[in-house]
């Protein structure tokens, strides 16, 4: 009987179970380690290298395949410049799978081999790279210890880039160590695909010099710059730069590329730059036209607050271009008295200014601006001219080349398509827009924006032979504690797009905390060289108005 039984559990292990445990004595002495796929590269709208993982190389050693591990670590020693001493230990451990160096170079990792040193391997093991300068870190982030992007562009298109790993298998001891032999591929990696940005590489450079000049010149403490295709929404330029001390942005240090995309993941008051949204959709709402006029004083009270405009001045009768081209808070303020807090706020959320630009990037800001169910009798003022709202560069980019582009609002966008192997670009389409102002106000608001430039705020970002049509911005910054203003602290912007009368290319620059402190006198002048570059670049010739209206602005700039 006990034979009996005996066979038929020996039967059971051997016949019918014994795939199964085979498999799982198999798996116990295995040891897995997974392969490192390949990074895909990435590059600017023409093809240039933006960064790139090079081949490096981990060295492995199987000390049970080494039997006079003196010796070894001799031979290794002079090609890794390591000590003999050093490697003498490693190469004892007597566990099969020892790492003792990493990313060494293709050339050292030819010289290994050639060594024909037995227990000696080496696995790929890439180092990123970014073949350029540094300008284009705080867009295209980094990558971590693991071969994973930690920021920016690398975290975002973490899926693309990375690829997927491969397996290897290294045999194993029933006591866990390393058995001799040779390892086996499971599945071999996969490489990452390569991205083709919108970025223009000779575009960032100009943009960062220009920045940097202005930077020094106005002693700012950071400077956003961004330039877009009007039509497409493609992000042509990205700069972010900051006063860097210990990794951080701040008072003093050198100019260099900020830790962080600035443009997306910080907010700040933006200033008059927001007149556009109060002024644009009074007109929307047949409430004014560019001439309709208004009383407007030097300061007005409500809410208990009290308004003023920038220089005192008497009482005057201003049209409403005149408004946007002297910047008037005062008189703004009586137009979004018309206008109404909830359309204010319809205005806010048409333009883009409550919500994400659809980049999808890591940590971007929403823009800070409460619900108007729960605004006060300041609010709405405050919010018409620029403050009591927190807002990113990109997002009043966006606004203005809503504008630009007829009324609709095309979310911007930094890919541009995939490259495969044999360098075929495979483009990846923008996403739809949506109308953000019909296209009779847009119309009419161009010449307003014409004004600015022309005669207003912003004489020094004319470009000569072109129309521009923007707006300037200048605003307090908030204090961290809530509780009224940072003295001295200020941003100053321009934002706008050329030429005006046919518009191909917008931009903004934001400088923080620059002296002097108005977005005409600082901002503008580097929106002017930017686009005067780009603008040459991209072979973009004036319309016939422009040449005629814009010696009349130049003139007048230098004067």
């Amino acid at each position: 009987m006990f034979m009996s039984l005996l066979a038929v559990l020996l039967a059971r292990v051997q016949i019918i179970n014994g795939a199964s445990y085979a498999s799982q004595a198999k798996s116990e002495l295995n040891q897995h380690v997974t392969l490192q796929s390949i990074r895909g590269a990435i590059y600017d709208r023409d093809g240039d290298l933006l960064a790139v993982s090079v081949p490096r190389y981990d060295v492995v050693a199987d000390d049970f395949l080494i039997t006079s591990p003196l010796a070894v670590a001799t031979q290794l020693s002079s090609v890794l410049h390591i000590p003999a001493s050093t490697l003498y230990p490693q190469l004892r451990e007597e566990n099969g799978y020892v790492i003792i160096a990493k990313q060494v170079s293709a050339t050292l990792n030819t010289k290994l081999l050639d060594l024909g040193i037995s227990g000696i391997s080496t696995q790929v093991d890439p180092m990123r790279v970014s073949p350029g300068s540094s300008i284009f870190q705080p867009v295209l982030g980094g990558v971590n210890g693991s071969g994973q992007g930690d920021a920016g562009i690398e975290y975002a298109n973490n899926s693309q880039l990375g690829g997927k790993t491969g397996t290897e298998i290294i045999p194993e001891s029933p006591d866990g160590q390393a058995s001799p032999g040779e390892p086996e591929v499971i599945s071999k990696a996969v490489p990452g695909q390569n991205l083709v940005l919108s970025l223009d590489e000779p575009l960032q450079v100009e943009v960062t010099k220009d920045v940097t000049a202005e930077m020094n010149a106005s002693h700012a403490n950071s400077g956003i710059a961004v330039v877009e295709d009007v039509h497409s929404g493609a992000i042509l330029a990205m700069v972010d730069l900051c006063r860097v001390r210990n990794g951080v942005c701040g008072a003093s240090g050198p100019i260099e590329p900020a830790p962080s995309n600035l443009a997306l993941t910080s907010v700040y008051q933006p200033g008059s730059v927001m007149k556009l949204a109060t002024i644009s959709y009074a007109m929307h709402y047949n409430l004014i036209s560019p001439t309709t006029p208004f009383v407007v004083p030097y300061e007005l009270s409500i809410g208990g607050y009290t308004f003023q405009d920038a220089d005192p001045h008497p009482t005057e009768t201003l049209r409403v271009k005149d408004i946007l081209a002297q910047s008037s808070n005062i008189g703004t303020i009586k137009i979004e008295r018309l206008l109404g807090s909830a359309r204010l706020s319809n205005a806010l959320s048409a333009y883009g200014f409550t919500s994400a630009t659809g980049l999808n990037w890591p940590g971007e800001s929403n823009g800070l601006v409460t619900p108007e169910s729960t605004w006060e009798g300041a609010t709405a003022p405050s919010v018409a001219i620029g403050t009591g709202i927190a807002v990113t560069p990109m997002q009043v980019l966006d606004a203005y080349n809503s504008v630009a582009n007829g009324g609709v609002l095309n979310p911007p966008h930094l890919i541009n398509g995939v490259m495969d192997a044999a360098g075929s670009v495979k483009t990846i389409a923008p996403a739809t827009g949506h109308v953000a102002i019909d296209p009779v106000t847009a119309s009419e608001m161009v010449p307003m924006l014409e004004g600015v430039v022309q005669d207003g705020t912003a004489v020094s970002a004319c470009v000569p032979g072109y129309t521009v049509a923007g707006k300037t911005g200048t605003a307090q910054v908030p204090s961290p504690d809530g509780k009224g203003y940072i003295p001295g602290d200020w941003n100053a912007t321009f934002v706008g797009f050329v030429p005006a009368e046919a518009p191909k290319l917008s931009a903004i620059v934001v400088l923080n905390h620059p002296t002097p402190i108005y977005g005409g006198a600082v901002s503008a002048p580097v929106f002017a060289q930017v686009m005067g570059y780009a603008l040459r670049h991209f072979d973009i010739a004036p319309p016939v108005r422009s040449k005629t209206s814009q010696i009349q602005c130049a003139v007048k700039a230098q004067s």
